[in-house]
């Protein structure tokens, strides 16, 4: 309902305001029919986030595909008690984060994403590899690797499948739901089509850029080459508070981290809780930007470092 009143109601009743000569000459342009090709788009986008939401339900909610009624009338008792509560629907944060969950899909688990794993995963399996290059792919799996900030899970997924044991960890629910269901209810490769650019009407060159499907996952994550010997998992919680544990201490061989360390609000606690996870000459791995998430964010505390200044506190804490 808010990406069709967004995206499709509020851009009709523009239209619809406009004079009749200038609706003419948008009419004549296929613009009413793009809007109405992209509302049926929508739809098929939420069939999709209802599965994905369902798979991690565990029970709490009846089968969106139940056709006896059951589901409706549970997302009708839904919107009545948040309603009843004053509570919104939803929020355009949360929006925000769907459509980025939408467009994560892409980069992680579609073929059109392939070149931008090359240059961003790549270099962190190659130094991976390089690190333990005299431990042939099936023995690996004694060697742990934990992946912070893992977010859909394929950078976790492909170090996997270079034989070492790893495990993924992740805080926001959108990318939880969403990991979950590429990760353990895909069934075959390019199962589900996604329409991940239906919501963008800025910056668009033709109607087929925004309104094209994206085919995912490019690769079955059940098929493991190693899984033998090498175990995958994924947890979900606050990397200070899990990995910063006493039961965490010394246990990972190496820490893979990929646009992660700008996400925290105090860099030092992030650096403090891999040094406490990692053994004794075990290996952090680390690629990204400091495009610092809290800067400048009302009501929350954040200290940014610039390059030099974070890679002199690396020094100093013992890396």
């Amino acid at each position: 309902t808010y990406a069709l009143n967004n995206a499709i109601y509020r851009r009709l009743k523009c239209i619809d305001e406009l004079s009749e000569t200038h609706r003419q000459i948008v009419a004549s342009l296929g613009t009413i029919d793009k809007i109405k090709r992209v509302e049926a788009l929508i739809r098929e986008n939420y069939r999709l986030m209802l599965d994905i939401v369902y798979a991690s339900s565990a029970g709490s909610m009846p089968d969106p595909a139940d056709h006896t009624g059951a589901f409706k009338e549970w997302f009708k008792r839904f919107i009545e008690a948040r309603e009843s509560a004053g509570k919104q629907m939803v929020s355009e944060s949360h929006m925000k984060k769907l459509y980025g969950t939408m467009k994560l899909f892409v980069r992680d688990w579609s073929s059109e994403g392939a070149d931008e794993r090359r240059l961003t995963y790549g270099p962190l399996i190659a130094a991976l590899e390089d690190e333990f290059a005299d431990v042939s792919p099936e023995s690996r799996g004694d060697l742990r690797v934990l992946v912070p900030g893992a977010g859909l899970g394929r950078l976790a997924y492909d170090i996997c499948c270079r034989g070492f044991s790893t495990q993924g960890n992740e805080f926001s629910y959108f990318m939880l739901f969403a990991s979950n269901y590429i990760l353990n209810s895909s069934l075959k490769e390019n199962q589900h089509a996604i329409y991940p650019y239906i919501h963008q009407f800025s910056h668009v060159a033709c109607s087929e850029d925004q309104m094209r499907a994206v085919y995912i996952p490019d690769a079955l994550p059940s098929n493991m080459p190693y899984s033998a010997t090498a175990e995958f998992s994924m947890t979900a919680g606050d990397f200070i508070e899990v990995y910063g544990a006493d039961d965490e201490k010394e246990k990972w061989d190496a820490i893979v981290t990929c646009f992660f360390m700008d996400t925290a609000k105090n860099a030092l606690a992030y650096l403090d809780t891999i040094w406490h996870a990692l053994k004794p000459g075990a290996v952090w791995i680390n690629l990204g930007p400091l495009l610092w998430h809290f800067d400048n964010v009302a009501g929350e505390s954040s200290i940014e470092f610039t390059r030099d200044e974070f890679l002199e506190l690396a020094t100093r804490m013992g890396f």
